[in-house]
């Protein structure tokens, strides 16, 4: 009785220690496919609760595992992260730019040990993602400044007015006071929402280098010179600081951070970073500047850095060590290695960049008479802009009273290139008189140049059509010396595509302006159309307030960020040789570059019902993407590289797209 009794504690003991074993090697098996799916991108939301002892244990024998081997010896795998695209390559890099007295002496780098390596190239400098055994250290890019104060509403603009004083800066100075009343009304009607989120007041530096170093910039904006940088810039100003943020504007190198610009003494990366900044706005020059002159410490400061770039750049240009044929070859402004959404344009060209935009003034109350608009106003400082376009302004001439126009230059100038006589011409004026003269005329005539200026905007937000010239071929880097060497490829359809694609028919008609039949068409049109064009949202003070609210907020490069949201992906299909671009359109959806990550997996091409014959991780534009003629699954192995705008034939791409709210393609409607 006795034995049988012991065989029965003996089998239930039994029993209770392969319960105990197998209930801990299923959270072992849990937590690696959780962190496969992390690895892969994957965001699973896991309800939170109290963790047992057991879990505990589990917890730090994974952390273990990951950092030793069976010998005990550290053991490192180099990390993949999509935050820190350059990871493997700066570890390779390493050898190359192995200098004794910094990471010898100084930091103690051992080049034979991964893990070495890694930890100074994460937590010295800012290559590398943290390891998990680390992440108790703080790394010197997320150090916060201790001092934190909450973003309070500054709507008196003296203090702001006091940053840009000296008659070098008269023009900034005439915009910032001519819109900011509207400024301030934009910034009451988001004060609820903004006064329901405790934001934090940021440290902002403003640095506007291509118009400090190239003097045509400032010192022609009373005489024609190109102004659609500098009313980004201004209104980008008016907006950090409406909103409260601590912000510092520079023009030149002894204006920004002395840690900005000048390395520690000894030559190393700094072993603390001291800039105190939370964000860098800056134009790719100033970019350019910051990375040489920085030296060992760019890496500190290159995650705050955005980038103003009023066309856009391509991830083919962007990443520097991208090896397929580029139409018109490299572009000298690119090769900077930052995320495609670190570049901020000023029209919605490409969701693979961000969004930032201008604000358009405008009247709230003006004539609504139709009958006082008998005027053309044709666009146009430049007179060399005029030169052969004679007939097509007469036919200007035909249908109204009076032909007007703003040009600079001299009157020797404008026989020059042909200006007709019977233009009436105010000069270069402000934007006060600019709205009158928008307000008395029916039609803001394009020439072709500038191109993608702001000034077609600024006509219809102030109840004027617009005549956008087509480009017949699209004007690209190959066919138009001005394009030659931007970053980009895209192929610019009109003056403004912008406004030939989004806004379009009745209040802006793009034609053949050396067809004079199209013309008098749209201008018979334009006449007898009683509907009076408005300006999108998106280019509203309040439109472009909330949506820089927004970048500054959530927009974060320095580690993994889960902004937008991700319950907003929607995983489409693209046809053969489709951008994404186009198949997310199709659904009434936007192309998401964040969401990228997210799909680059075989398990998600399969989802589409595609049957995988291989897999192959490779650099390229189009992947995550399904190649027809072999039945490949490519996936992305360069993050760099992510696209929303590429395409090729015989690839399907795995787009990943979201919703977008109405006139402010920027934001998902949850955002």
């Amino acid at each position: 009785m006795k034995t049988a009794r012991l065989f029965t504690r003996k089998k239930l003991l039994l029993f209770w220690f392969g319960c105990g074993l197998l209930f801990v090697m299923t959270q072992i098996i849990g937590l690696f496919k959780v962190t496969s799916y992390v690895d892969q991108g994957f965001v699973q939301v896991i309800p939170v609760r109290r963790r047992s002892s057991i879990e505990l244990i589990v917890q730090s024998s994974l952390k273990a595992l990951d950092a030793k081997n069976v010998t005990g010896e550290v053991v490192c795998d180099i990390p993949r992260d999509p935050v820190f695209p350059l990871c493997d390559f700066k570890i390779k890099e390493l050898n190359e730019k192995w200098n004794p007295k910094c990471h010898g002496e100084k930091y103690k780098v051992d080049l034979k040990n991964t893990c070495s390596v890694i930890q100074y190239l994460s937590e010295k400098e800012a290559w590398c993602p943290l390891l998990s055994w680390r992440q108790d250290q703080n790394s010197p890019t997320f150090r916060k400044d201790p001092n934190i104060s909450q973003a309070i509403i500054q709507t008196n603009v003296s203090g702001l007015l006091e940053k840009i004083s000296g008659e070098r800066y008269a023009w900034i100075r005439k915009r910032i006071i001519g819109t900011w009343s509207h400024w301030v009304e934009a910034v009451e009607e988001l004060r609820p929402k903004l006064d329901a989120n405790m934001r934090r007041r940021k440290k902002i530096l403003l640095y506007l280098s291509s118009m400090g170093e190239h003097k045509f910039f400032l010192d022609n904006a009373f005489m024609g010179g190109p102004l659609g940088e500098l009313t980004q810039w201004c209104d980008l100003i008016s907006a950090l600081y409406v909103l409260g943020h601590d912000v510092t504007i520079g023009f030149n190198v002894d204006d920004v951070p002395s840690s900005l610009v000048h390395p520690a003494q000894d030559g190393c990366v700094r072993e603390v970073s001291t800039d105190g900044l939370d964000l860098i706005f800056t134009d790719i020059m100033g970019l350019m500047i910051l990375a040489m002159r920085s030296g060992p410490d760019y890496s500190l400061h290159k995650c705050k850095i955005r980038v103003l770039d009023s066309f856009g750049t391509d991830a083919e240009f962007n990443y520097k060590k991208y090896k397929g044929k580029i139409p018109g070859g490299r572009s000298p402004w690119g090769d900077l290695d930052l995320h495609l959404q670190q570049f901020m344009t000023m029209y919605p060209h490409s969701p693979d960049n961000s969004f930032l935009g201008f604000a358009v003034p405008q009247r709230k109350q003006r004539d609504k008479d139709e009958s006082t608009r008998k005027t053309a106003l044709v666009y146009g400082k430049d007179p060399a802009f005029w030169k052969g376009y004679e007939d097509y302004i007469g036919t200007m001439k035909k249908h109204f009273e009076e032909v007007h126009s703003t040009l600079g230059g001299t009157k020797e100038n404008h026989r020059k290139y042909q200006v007709p006589e019977y233009v009436i011409n105010h000069g270069i004026v402000n934007i006060t008189t600019l709205i009158d003269l928008f307000e008395s005329s029916k039609v803001f005539v394009g020439l072709g140049k500038p191109y993608e200026g702001p000034a077609a905007l600024e006509a219809l937000a102030n109840g004027c059509f617009f005549l956008n010239p087509k480009f017949n071929p699209p004007l690209d880097r190959t066919n138009t010396g001005f394009f030659a060497g931007k970053p980009f490829n895209r192929k610019i359809t009109s003056q403004n595509p912008y406004a030939e694609v989004f806004v379009g028919k009745p209040f802006v008609h793009t034609v053949d302006i050396n067809n004079l039949t199209q013309v008098e068409e749209a201008l018979r049109q334009i006449i007898n159309t009683k509907d009076e064009p408005h300006l999108p949202y998106e280019f509203t003070h309040l439109g472009m307030l909330e949506r820089v609210s927004a970048y500054v907020e959530n927009q974060e490069f320095c580690k993994l960020s889960h902004w937008p949201p991700l319950r907003e992906l929607q995983m489409v299909l693209g046809g053969d040789g489709e951008a994404c671009i186009e198949a997310c359109h199709k659904k009434q959806l936007m192309c998401e570059p964040k969401y990228f990550t997210s799909l680059n997996t075989k398990e998600s091409l399969e989802r589409t019902d595609l049957q995988c014959k291989s897999t192959v991780f490779l650099e390229s534009l189009l992947a995550p993407a399904f190649h027809s003629a072999d039945r490949g699954c490519w996936l992305q192995s360069q993050p760099l590289l992510f696209s929303c705008r590429a395409a090729g034939p015989g690839v399907q791409r795995l787009c990943p797209c979201r919703s977008y709210r109405k006139e402010q393609v920027a934001l998902c409607t949850s955002c």
